[in-house]
Protein backbone atom coordinates (compact mmCIF):
# COMPACT_ATOMS: atom_id res chain seq x y z
CA UNK A 1 0.00 0.00 0.00
CA UNK A 2 2.78 2.69 1.10
CA UNK A 3 4.53 1.94 -2.84
CA UNK A 4 0.90 3.34 -3.75
CA UNK A 5 0.30 6.16 -1.95
CA UNK A 6 3.60 7.62 -1.77
CA UNK A 7 3.22 8.32 -5.86
CA UNK A 8 0.09 9.75 -5.56
CA UNK A 9 0.98 12.30 -2.57
CA UNK A 10 4.20 13.52 -4.25
CA UNK A 11 2.30 14.04 -7.52
CA UNK A 12 -0.38 16.30 -5.52
CA UNK A 13 2.58 17.76 -3.92
CA UNK A 14 4.28 18.83 -7.14
CA UNK A 15 0.80 20.13 -8.86
CA UNK A 16 0.21 22.07 -6.01
CA UNK A 17 3.53 23.71 -5.87
CA UNK A 18 3.60 24.57 -9.50
CA UNK A 19 -0.02 26.50 -9.26
CA UNK A 20 -0.74 28.92 -6.54
CA UNK A 21 -4.01 31.53 -6.64
CA UNK A 22 -4.94 34.25 -4.79
CA UNK A 23 -8.03 36.39 -3.95
CA UNK A 24 -8.95 39.88 -2.44
CA UNK A 25 -12.44 41.18 -2.62
CA UNK A 26 -12.92 44.31 -4.38
CA UNK A 27 -14.22 47.70 -3.43
CA UNK A 28 -17.19 48.94 -5.37
CA UNK A 29 -15.32 52.00 -7.01
CA UNK A 30 -12.76 49.17 -8.01
CA UNK A 31 -15.47 47.49 -9.23
CA UNK A 32 -16.87 50.08 -11.75
CA UNK A 33 -13.26 50.72 -12.51
CA UNK A 34 -10.33 49.21 -14.39
CA UNK A 35 -6.94 47.72 -13.66
CA UNK A 36 -4.24 50.96 -14.35
CA UNK A 37 -1.30 49.77 -13.79
CA UNK A 38 0.56 46.34 -13.17
CA UNK A 39 3.86 45.87 -10.79
CA UNK A 40 6.19 43.34 -9.73
CA UNK A 41 8.10 44.74 -6.67
CA UNK A 42 10.54 41.79 -4.77
CA UNK A 43 8.19 40.00 -3.46
CA UNK A 44 5.33 41.72 -3.43
CA UNK A 45 2.89 41.58 -6.60
CA UNK A 46 0.47 45.31 -6.81
CA UNK A 47 -2.49 45.40 -8.47
CA UNK A 48 -3.62 49.08 -9.65
CA UNK A 49 -7.55 49.63 -9.98
CA UNK A 50 -8.23 53.77 -11.15
CA UNK A 51 -11.69 53.53 -9.26
CA UNK A 52 -14.88 55.06 -10.71
CA UNK A 53 -17.19 58.19 -9.30
CA UNK A 54 -14.01 61.04 -9.87
CA UNK A 55 -15.64 63.08 -13.07
CA UNK A 56 -16.80 65.92 -10.63
CA UNK A 57 -13.90 65.48 -8.30
CA UNK A 58 -11.06 67.43 -9.00
CA UNK A 59 -8.46 64.17 -8.41
CA UNK A 60 -8.25 60.81 -10.09
CA UNK A 61 -8.30 58.19 -7.30
CA UNK A 62 -6.92 54.80 -7.41
CA UNK A 63 -6.45 51.55 -4.83
CA UNK A 64 -3.80 49.33 -5.06
CA UNK A 65 -3.83 45.78 -3.98
CA UNK A 66 -0.90 44.08 -2.65
CA UNK A 67 -0.35 40.07 -2.26
CA UNK A 68 2.76 38.16 -1.09
CA UNK A 69 4.79 36.12 -3.00
CA UNK A 70 3.01 33.09 -2.27
CA UNK A 71 -0.01 35.35 -3.56
CA UNK A 72 -1.42 35.76 0.08
CA UNK A 73 -3.25 38.91 -0.20
CA UNK A 74 -1.54 41.52 1.98
CA UNK A 75 -3.48 44.86 2.19
CA UNK A 76 -5.40 47.46 -0.25
CA UNK A 77 -4.11 51.20 -0.04
CA UNK A 78 -5.88 54.39 -1.66
CA UNK A 79 -4.03 57.33 -3.37
CA UNK A 80 -4.78 60.45 -5.46
CA UNK A 81 -3.51 62.55 -7.81
CA UNK A 82 -5.06 66.04 -9.57
CA UNK A 83 -6.53 66.12 -12.58
CA UNK A 84 -4.55 67.46 -15.72
CA UNK A 85 -5.91 71.09 -16.40
CA UNK A 86 -6.95 72.77 -19.95
CA UNK A 87 -3.86 74.78 -18.91
CA UNK A 88 -1.35 71.39 -18.44
CA UNK A 89 -2.96 70.33 -21.67
CA UNK A 90 -3.56 73.68 -24.12
CA UNK A 91 -5.82 72.94 -27.19
CA UNK A 92 -4.11 71.57 -29.74
CA UNK A 93 -4.88 70.93 -33.70
CA UNK A 94 -3.88 67.17 -34.86
CA UNK A 95 -2.83 66.44 -38.54
CA UNK A 96 -3.96 63.15 -40.06
CA UNK A 97 -3.28 61.11 -42.85
CA UNK A 98 -4.33 58.26 -44.32
CA UNK A 99 -5.35 55.83 -47.46
CA UNK A 100 -8.84 53.98 -48.57
CA UNK A 101 -9.93 52.50 -52.05
CA UNK A 102 -13.64 53.69 -53.36
CA UNK A 103 -16.14 55.13 -51.14
CA UNK A 104 -19.59 55.59 -49.40
CA UNK A 105 -21.90 56.43 -52.59
CA UNK A 106 -23.31 54.05 -54.94
CA UNK A 107 -20.84 55.25 -57.43
CA UNK A 108 -17.75 53.96 -55.83
CA UNK A 109 -18.22 51.61 -53.13
CA UNK A 110 -17.11 48.81 -55.13
CA UNK A 111 -14.10 51.12 -56.65
CA UNK A 112 -10.61 50.08 -55.87
CA UNK A 113 -9.14 53.14 -56.70
CA UNK A 114 -6.49 55.01 -54.50
CA UNK A 115 -7.53 58.22 -52.46
CA UNK A 116 -5.54 60.11 -49.72
CA UNK A 117 -7.20 61.60 -47.18
CA UNK A 118 -5.36 64.52 -45.31
CA UNK A 119 -7.58 66.01 -42.05
CA UNK A 120 -6.86 68.42 -39.66
CA UNK A 121 -9.02 68.53 -36.55
CA UNK A 122 -8.91 71.28 -33.16
CA UNK A 123 -9.22 69.16 -29.73
CA UNK A 124 -9.65 70.09 -25.90
CA UNK A 125 -8.72 68.64 -23.48
CA UNK A 126 -12.05 66.74 -21.61
CA UNK A 127 -11.70 67.87 -18.03
CA UNK A 128 -14.28 64.91 -16.39
CA UNK A 129 -12.78 62.05 -18.79
CA UNK A 130 -8.64 63.24 -18.82
CA UNK A 131 -8.64 62.75 -22.34
CA UNK A 132 -8.43 65.02 -25.57
CA UNK A 133 -11.25 65.01 -27.72
CA UNK A 134 -12.32 66.08 -30.87
CA UNK A 135 -14.34 69.30 -31.21
CA UNK A 136 -14.04 70.35 -34.66
CA UNK A 137 -12.63 69.35 -38.40
CA UNK A 138 -10.98 71.74 -39.64
CA UNK A 139 -10.08 70.48 -43.26
CA UNK A 140 -10.57 67.46 -44.72
CA UNK A 141 -8.96 67.44 -48.23
CA UNK A 142 -8.75 64.26 -50.31
CA UNK A 143 -6.44 63.62 -52.93
CA UNK A 144 -6.56 61.03 -55.92
CA UNK A 145 -3.03 60.14 -56.79
CA UNK A 146 -2.25 59.71 -60.59
CA UNK A 147 0.92 59.10 -62.27
CA UNK A 148 1.15 59.75 -65.96
CA UNK A 149 -0.59 56.74 -67.63
CA UNK A 150 -3.97 57.44 -64.65
CA UNK A 151 -5.56 56.35 -62.17
CA UNK A 152 -4.08 54.14 -59.73
CA UNK A 153 -5.27 50.99 -57.67
CA UNK A 154 -4.85 50.81 -54.30
CA UNK A 155 -3.54 47.45 -52.64
CA UNK A 156 -2.01 48.33 -49.49
CA UNK A 157 -1.31 51.03 -47.02
CA UNK A 158 0.81 51.24 -43.47
CA UNK A 159 1.48 54.03 -41.31
CA UNK A 160 4.91 54.44 -39.87
CA UNK A 161 4.60 53.85 -36.15
CA UNK A 162 7.49 56.86 -35.51
CA UNK A 163 6.04 59.74 -37.10
CA UNK A 164 2.58 58.79 -38.63
CA UNK A 165 3.74 59.06 -42.21
CA UNK A 166 2.15 56.45 -45.06
CA UNK A 167 3.81 53.71 -47.48
CA UNK A 168 0.83 52.90 -49.77
CA UNK A 169 1.62 49.87 -52.41
CA UNK A 170 -0.49 50.95 -55.22
CA UNK A 171 -1.27 49.08 -58.93
CA UNK A 172 -1.41 51.60 -61.80
CA UNK A 173 -1.03 51.92 -65.84
CA UNK A 174 2.76 51.34 -67.44
CA UNK A 175 3.79 54.52 -68.96
CA UNK A 176 5.59 53.11 -71.75
CA UNK A 177 2.94 50.21 -72.57
CA UNK A 178 -0.38 51.05 -72.18
CA UNK A 179 -1.87 47.86 -71.84
CA UNK A 180 0.07 46.38 -69.08
CA UNK A 181 0.80 47.42 -65.05
CA UNK A 182 3.08 48.44 -62.61
CA UNK A 183 3.37 48.31 -58.86
CA UNK A 184 4.19 51.84 -57.24
CA UNK A 185 5.30 52.96 -54.09
CA UNK A 186 3.88 55.78 -52.49
CA UNK A 187 4.96 57.72 -49.53
CA UNK A 188 3.56 60.43 -47.73
CA UNK A 189 3.43 62.54 -45.00
CA UNK A 190 1.30 65.31 -43.81
CA UNK A 191 3.70 68.26 -44.13
CA UNK A 192 4.96 67.08 -47.35
CA UNK A 193 3.88 66.12 -51.17
CA UNK A 194 3.24 62.90 -52.07
CA UNK A 195 6.18 60.84 -53.19
CA UNK A 196 5.58 58.08 -56.39
CA UNK A 197 8.22 55.36 -57.50
CA UNK A 198 8.20 52.51 -58.85
CA UNK A 199 8.63 49.03 -56.98
CA UNK A 200 11.63 46.82 -57.80
CA UNK A 201 10.42 44.14 -59.56
CA UNK A 202 10.46 43.51 -63.77
CA UNK A 203 7.46 41.84 -65.54
CA UNK A 204 4.06 41.25 -65.29
CA UNK A 205 3.72 40.22 -61.59
CA UNK A 206 0.76 40.04 -58.79
CA UNK A 207 1.02 41.34 -55.56
CA UNK A 208 0.87 37.53 -53.01
CA UNK A 209 1.37 39.19 -49.68
CA UNK A 210 2.33 42.67 -48.15
CA UNK A 211 2.49 43.72 -44.08
CA UNK A 212 4.35 45.72 -41.87
CA UNK A 213 6.98 44.95 -39.41
CA UNK A 214 7.30 46.03 -36.06
CA UNK A 215 9.89 48.60 -37.12
CA UNK A 216 7.54 49.81 -39.48
CA UNK A 217 9.38 48.41 -42.75
CA UNK A 218 7.29 46.88 -45.00
CA UNK A 219 8.00 43.19 -46.91
CA UNK A 220 6.07 41.85 -50.04
CA UNK A 221 6.23 38.91 -51.91
CA UNK A 222 5.57 38.82 -55.70
CA UNK A 223 4.53 35.89 -58.35
CA UNK A 224 4.92 36.02 -62.08
CA UNK A 225 1.92 36.15 -64.17
CA UNK A 226 0.12 33.96 -66.37
CA UNK A 227 2.63 33.62 -69.75
CA UNK A 228 5.80 33.89 -67.67
CA UNK A 229 8.64 31.85 -68.72
CA UNK A 230 8.93 30.49 -64.64
CA UNK A 231 5.73 30.72 -62.67
CA UNK A 232 8.02 29.99 -59.74
CA UNK A 233 10.03 32.75 -60.08
CA UNK A 234 8.89 35.14 -57.03
CA UNK A 235 10.42 37.70 -55.39
CA UNK A 236 10.72 38.86 -51.87
CA UNK A 237 11.16 42.50 -51.12
CA UNK A 238 11.82 44.96 -47.99
CA UNK A 239 11.55 48.19 -47.91
CA UNK A 240 12.26 51.00 -44.82
CA UNK A 241 8.96 53.19 -44.24
CA UNK A 242 10.64 55.64 -46.60
CA UNK A 243 10.49 53.46 -49.72
CA UNK A 244 14.63 53.17 -49.59
CA UNK A 245 14.73 49.29 -50.74
CA UNK A 246 16.80 47.28 -47.54
CA UNK A 247 16.50 43.52 -48.75
CA UNK A 248 15.92 41.98 -52.75
CA UNK A 249 15.48 37.69 -53.31
CA UNK A 250 14.37 36.57 -56.20
CA UNK A 251 13.76 32.75 -55.20
CA UNK A 252 12.19 29.67 -56.53
CA UNK A 253 8.24 29.12 -55.17
CA UNK A 254 7.91 25.50 -53.52
CA UNK A 255 4.65 25.78 -55.83
CA UNK A 256 3.43 28.54 -58.70
CA UNK A 257 0.47 28.98 -56.34
CA UNK A 258 1.67 29.54 -53.07
CA UNK A 259 -0.63 31.84 -51.11
CA UNK A 260 0.64 33.66 -47.84
CA UNK A 261 -1.37 34.32 -45.42
CA UNK A 262 0.36 35.45 -42.12
CA UNK A 263 4.05 36.68 -41.77
CA UNK A 264 6.66 37.06 -38.73
CA UNK A 265 9.99 38.57 -37.94
CA UNK A 266 12.26 36.90 -35.41
CA UNK A 267 15.71 36.89 -34.50
CA UNK A 268 16.93 39.40 -37.19
CA UNK A 269 14.30 37.21 -39.89
CA UNK A 270 11.46 37.29 -41.99
CA UNK A 271 9.13 34.30 -42.10
CA UNK A 272 6.35 33.54 -44.23
CA UNK A 273 3.64 30.93 -43.78
CA UNK A 274 1.80 29.99 -47.08
CA UNK A 275 -0.32 26.96 -48.75
CA UNK A 276 -0.82 26.21 -52.19
CA UNK A 277 -3.33 23.84 -54.43
CA UNK A 278 -2.03 20.51 -56.14
CA UNK A 279 -2.38 22.20 -59.67
CA UNK A 280 0.17 23.92 -61.47
CA UNK A 281 -1.63 27.20 -62.41
CA UNK A 282 0.06 30.74 -62.23
CA UNK A 283 -0.71 32.52 -58.98
CA UNK A 284 -2.80 35.02 -60.47
CA UNK A 285 -5.13 32.73 -62.38
CA UNK A 286 -5.69 30.87 -58.69
CA UNK A 287 -6.01 33.51 -56.50
CA UNK A 288 -5.24 37.49 -57.99
CA UNK A 289 -3.17 40.40 -56.33
CA UNK A 290 -3.46 40.65 -52.74
CA UNK A 291 -5.66 43.50 -51.40
CA UNK A 292 -6.04 43.12 -47.99
CA UNK A 293 -4.30 45.79 -46.09
CA UNK A 294 -6.68 48.88 -47.60
CA UNK A 295 -9.98 49.41 -46.57
CA UNK A 296 -13.08 51.04 -48.39
CA UNK A 297 -15.08 52.10 -45.30
CA UNK A 298 -18.40 51.14 -46.91
CA UNK A 299 -17.61 47.98 -48.13
CA UNK A 300 -19.27 45.18 -45.90
CA UNK A 301 -17.45 42.25 -47.10
CA UNK A 302 -14.24 42.22 -46.74
CA UNK A 303 -11.88 45.27 -46.66
CA UNK A 304 -12.90 46.03 -50.17
CA UNK A 305 -13.95 44.43 -53.42
CA UNK A 306 -10.47 42.71 -54.45
CA UNK A 307 -9.98 41.67 -51.00
CA UNK A 308 -13.33 39.49 -50.67
CA UNK A 309 -12.54 37.97 -54.01
CA UNK A 310 -9.03 37.38 -53.06
CA UNK A 311 -10.19 35.59 -49.61
CA UNK A 312 -13.34 33.67 -50.82
CA UNK A 313 -10.22 31.69 -53.41
CA UNK A 314 -8.43 31.25 -50.06
CA UNK A 315 -10.62 29.73 -48.44
CA UNK A 316 -10.38 26.51 -50.60
CA UNK A 317 -9.12 23.15 -49.41
CA UNK A 318 -4.98 22.78 -49.95
CA UNK A 319 -2.40 20.45 -50.93
CA UNK A 320 0.82 21.60 -49.45
CA UNK A 321 1.55 23.98 -46.30
CA UNK A 322 5.05 26.57 -46.55
CA UNK A 323 6.90 27.69 -44.32
CA UNK A 324 9.94 30.19 -45.63
CA UNK A 325 12.73 32.07 -44.05
CA UNK A 326 14.62 34.96 -44.93
CA UNK A 327 17.68 36.72 -43.93
CA UNK A 328 18.83 39.82 -45.50
CA UNK A 329 19.09 39.12 -49.29
CA UNK A 330 18.71 35.09 -48.84
CA UNK A 331 16.09 32.65 -48.15
CA UNK A 332 17.17 30.16 -45.84
CA UNK A 333 14.85 27.85 -46.79
CA UNK A 334 11.24 27.38 -48.13
CA UNK A 335 9.68 23.97 -47.35
CA UNK A 336 6.79 21.90 -48.98
CA UNK A 337 4.89 19.55 -47.05
CA UNK A 338 2.16 17.23 -48.41
CA UNK A 339 -1.02 18.23 -45.60
CA UNK A 340 -2.00 15.08 -46.44
CA UNK A 341 0.33 13.39 -44.58
CA UNK A 342 -0.40 15.91 -41.23
CA UNK A 343 -3.00 13.47 -39.69
CA UNK A 344 -0.33 10.76 -39.29
CA UNK A 345 1.52 13.25 -37.62
CA UNK A 346 -1.21 14.40 -35.20
CA UNK A 347 -0.60 14.06 -31.49
CA UNK A 348 -3.93 15.10 -29.21
CA UNK A 349 -3.31 16.26 -25.26
CA UNK A 350 -3.51 14.06 -22.95
CA UNK A 351 -6.92 12.85 -21.80
CA UNK A 352 -8.70 14.41 -24.74
CA UNK A 353 -10.17 12.21 -28.14
CA UNK A 354 -10.70 12.78 -31.56
CA UNK A 355 -9.36 16.77 -31.73
CA UNK A 356 -9.34 17.62 -35.60
CA UNK A 357 -6.08 17.68 -37.73
CA UNK A 358 -5.58 20.25 -40.32
CA UNK A 359 -6.51 19.47 -43.59
CA UNK A 360 -5.87 22.26 -45.62
CA UNK A 361 -8.42 24.39 -45.17
CA UNK A 362 -7.73 28.23 -44.10
CA UNK A 363 -5.52 28.13 -40.59
CA UNK A 364 -6.01 31.12 -38.39
CA UNK A 365 -2.34 31.53 -37.07
CA UNK A 366 -2.42 33.22 -33.51
CA UNK A 367 1.53 32.65 -32.25
CA UNK A 368 5.26 31.62 -34.32
CA UNK A 369 7.62 31.08 -32.08
CA UNK A 370 11.08 29.73 -32.52
CA UNK A 371 12.24 26.93 -30.17
CA UNK A 372 15.64 26.98 -27.84
CA UNK A 373 16.79 24.47 -30.45
CA UNK A 374 16.10 26.34 -33.93
CA UNK A 375 12.85 24.74 -34.77
CA UNK A 376 9.73 26.71 -34.90
CA UNK A 377 5.94 26.27 -33.71
CA UNK A 378 3.22 27.32 -35.55
CA UNK A 379 -0.09 28.14 -33.26
CA UNK A 380 -3.56 29.11 -33.89
CA UNK A 381 -6.98 27.78 -35.37
CA UNK A 382 -9.26 25.63 -37.67
CA UNK A 383 -12.10 28.18 -39.38
CA UNK A 384 -15.01 28.14 -40.48
CA UNK A 385 -18.16 30.22 -40.75
CA UNK A 386 -21.36 30.44 -38.40
CA UNK A 387 -24.77 32.64 -37.95
CA UNK A 388 -25.39 34.41 -34.55
CA UNK A 389 -27.21 37.39 -34.03
CA UNK A 390 -31.22 38.12 -33.03
CA UNK A 391 -34.25 36.90 -35.06
CA UNK A 392 -34.50 40.58 -36.22
CA UNK A 393 -30.76 40.41 -37.65
CA UNK A 394 -28.34 37.49 -38.19
CA UNK A 395 -25.01 37.92 -38.88
CA UNK A 396 -22.19 35.61 -40.62
CA UNK A 397 -19.02 35.79 -38.70
CA UNK A 398 -16.04 33.74 -38.96
CA UNK A 399 -15.92 31.13 -36.48
CA UNK A 400 -12.56 29.94 -34.84
CA UNK A 401 -12.60 26.29 -33.80
CA UNK A 402 -10.16 23.48 -32.68
CA UNK A 403 -6.95 24.46 -31.60
CA UNK A 404 -3.65 23.41 -34.08
CA UNK A 405 -0.10 23.81 -33.29
CA UNK A 406 2.51 22.50 -35.52
CA UNK A 407 6.49 21.67 -35.01
CA UNK A 408 8.69 22.40 -37.27
CA UNK A 409 12.54 21.50 -37.91
CA UNK A 410 15.03 23.82 -38.83
CA UNK A 411 14.52 23.47 -42.33
CA UNK A 412 11.05 24.21 -41.87
CA UNK A 413 9.57 19.84 -42.66
CA UNK A 414 6.74 18.81 -40.40
CA UNK A 415 8.05 17.27 -36.90
CA UNK A 416 4.43 16.67 -35.07
CA UNK A 417 0.98 18.41 -35.29
CA UNK A 418 -0.23 18.89 -31.69
CA UNK A 419 -4.20 19.70 -31.51
CA UNK A 420 -6.79 19.89 -28.24
CA UNK A 421 -10.49 20.74 -28.42
CA UNK A 422 -11.74 24.21 -27.90
CA UNK A 423 -13.62 24.06 -24.15
CA UNK A 424 -16.74 26.18 -25.39
CA UNK A 425 -17.89 25.36 -28.66
CA UNK A 426 -21.35 27.84 -28.67
CA UNK A 427 -22.08 30.52 -30.82
CA UNK A 428 -21.08 33.27 -29.08
CA UNK A 429 -17.41 31.79 -27.88
CA UNK A 430 -16.77 30.49 -31.28
CA UNK A 431 -16.61 34.13 -33.08
CA UNK A 432 -13.70 35.22 -31.07
CA UNK A 433 -10.18 33.46 -31.21
CA UNK A 434 -8.42 32.05 -28.37
CA UNK A 435 -5.13 34.00 -27.03
CA UNK A 436 -1.50 31.44 -27.75
CA UNK A 437 2.14 31.84 -26.66
CA UNK A 438 4.37 29.05 -25.56
CA UNK A 439 7.11 29.72 -21.89
CA UNK A 440 10.25 27.86 -21.89
CA UNK A 441 11.36 25.07 -19.12
CA UNK A 442 13.80 25.87 -16.68
CA UNK A 443 15.75 23.87 -18.26
CA UNK A 444 14.89 24.91 -22.07
CA UNK A 445 14.02 21.16 -23.47
CA UNK A 446 10.46 21.79 -22.88
CA UNK A 447 7.73 24.32 -23.69
CA UNK A 448 4.38 24.99 -22.09
CA UNK A 449 1.42 25.18 -24.23
CA UNK A 450 -0.36 28.61 -22.95
CA UNK A 451 -3.77 28.99 -23.87
CA UNK A 452 -5.95 31.29 -23.16
CA UNK A 453 -9.15 30.07 -23.59
CA UNK A 454 -12.21 32.20 -24.44
CA UNK A 455 -16.35 32.32 -23.12
CA UNK A 456 -18.46 34.38 -25.28
CA UNK A 457 -21.43 36.57 -23.35
CA UNK A 458 -24.01 38.96 -24.33
CA UNK A 459 -24.00 42.17 -22.52
CA UNK A 460 -21.78 44.96 -21.28
CA UNK A 461 -18.39 44.16 -21.95
CA UNK A 462 -17.26 47.16 -19.47
CA UNK A 463 -18.94 49.89 -17.40
CA UNK A 464 -18.66 52.45 -20.04
CA UNK A 465 -20.72 50.24 -22.17
CA UNK A 466 -23.31 49.78 -19.36
CA UNK A 467 -23.39 53.00 -18.76
CA UNK A 468 -24.43 54.23 -22.44
CA UNK A 469 -26.59 51.06 -22.68
CA UNK A 470 -24.30 49.18 -25.69
CA UNK A 471 -24.85 45.85 -25.44
CA UNK A 472 -22.91 43.59 -27.36
CA UNK A 473 -20.95 40.03 -27.48
CA UNK A 474 -17.58 40.19 -25.52
CA UNK A 475 -15.17 37.47 -24.74
CA UNK A 476 -13.71 36.64 -21.38
CA UNK A 477 -10.67 34.24 -21.14
CA UNK A 478 -9.11 32.32 -18.75
CA UNK A 479 -5.53 29.82 -19.23
CA UNK A 480 -5.03 26.06 -19.35
CA UNK A 481 -1.55 25.07 -19.70
CA UNK A 482 0.51 22.01 -20.95
CA UNK A 483 3.93 20.92 -21.48
CA UNK A 484 5.51 19.70 -24.87
CA UNK A 485 8.36 17.24 -25.01
CA UNK A 486 9.75 18.72 -28.30
CA UNK A 487 12.24 15.91 -28.12
CA UNK A 488 9.90 12.85 -27.51
CA UNK A 489 6.84 14.84 -29.59
CA UNK A 490 4.63 14.14 -26.92
CA UNK A 491 2.39 16.46 -25.25
CA UNK A 492 0.52 16.49 -21.69
CA UNK A 493 -2.48 17.09 -19.90
CA UNK A 494 -4.11 20.88 -19.76
CA UNK A 495 -4.42 22.20 -16.15
CA UNK A 496 -6.77 25.21 -15.98
CA UNK A 497 -6.09 27.75 -13.57
CA UNK A 498 -9.13 29.19 -11.90
CA UNK A 499 -11.31 25.96 -12.68
CA UNK A 500 -13.15 28.24 -14.87
CA UNK A 501 -14.68 30.34 -12.14
CA UNK A 502 -12.15 33.59 -12.87
CA UNK A 503 -11.37 35.03 -16.24
CA UNK A 504 -7.68 37.02 -17.26
CA UNK A 505 -7.62 40.75 -18.21
CA UNK A 506 -6.99 41.01 -21.83
CA UNK A 507 -5.68 44.29 -21.23
CA UNK A 508 -2.56 42.92 -19.26
CA UNK A 509 0.20 40.59 -19.99
CA UNK A 510 0.77 38.13 -16.89
CA UNK A 511 3.59 39.02 -14.88
CA UNK A 512 6.62 36.90 -15.79
CA UNK A 513 9.15 36.26 -12.60
CA UNK A 514 12.63 35.02 -13.98
CA UNK A 515 13.81 33.78 -10.31
CA UNK A 516 11.44 30.79 -10.38
CA UNK A 517 10.48 31.13 -14.42
CA UNK A 518 6.72 31.57 -13.75
CA UNK A 519 3.83 33.64 -14.63
CA UNK A 520 1.10 35.21 -12.89
CA UNK A 521 -2.25 35.57 -14.19
CA UNK A 522 -4.25 39.20 -12.93
CA UNK A 523 -8.07 38.41 -13.45
CA UNK A 524 -11.61 38.92 -11.95
CA UNK A 525 -14.92 36.81 -11.43
CA UNK A 526 -17.80 36.48 -13.97
CA UNK A 527 -19.22 39.74 -11.58
CA UNK A 528 -16.19 41.52 -11.60
CA UNK A 529 -16.62 41.26 -7.40
CA UNK A 530 -13.35 39.76 -6.61
CA UNK A 531 -9.36 40.29 -7.49
CA UNK A 532 -7.73 36.82 -8.66
CA UNK A 533 -4.30 36.21 -8.95
CA UNK A 534 -2.85 32.81 -10.29
CA UNK A 535 0.89 31.77 -10.32
CA UNK A 536 1.95 28.75 -12.65
CA UNK A 537 5.67 27.72 -12.20
CA UNK A 538 7.06 26.10 -15.87
CA UNK A 539 9.56 24.06 -14.68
Amino acid sequence: MKQIIIPIVLALFTLQAQAQEGTAELSKPSRKGFIANVQHNGDQYQITYKMAGDKKKDVISYETYNFDKDLKFIKSEQSQEPKASKEDEPDRTQDIMYAQVGGCSSFDVLSMKLKFIKKSVHQKWDYKNQYYKTDKVLSNETIKPKNDAGSLIGLAAFNNPTDGSLFVIALGDDEEDKKATQFLILTAATDADIVQKKMDIEGSQSLVFADQLKNGDVVALFAPNDGSPDLSAYTYLRYAPDGTLKNKCAFKSPSPNMIVTVDCEQDNSVFFCGTSTKKDDAYNRVFGNFAGAISNPCYQSGENKMDEKWTKRSEQRMANFHLLKFTGNNLDFASNEPIAAFKDKLKAAEGEKHPDAYEGKKFSIESFTVTPQGEYLIAGQLTGKVKTGSSKVVITAKSYEDIVCMQFDKEGHLKAQYATNKMNNDKKSEIFPVIQRFVPSKDGKSLYWDILEVKGFKGYENFFDAYNDLPTFYPKYFPRIAKLDLTATTIGSFKVLGDEDYYVSKDYDPIFNQADNSLVYIGSDENNKNLWLAKYVFE
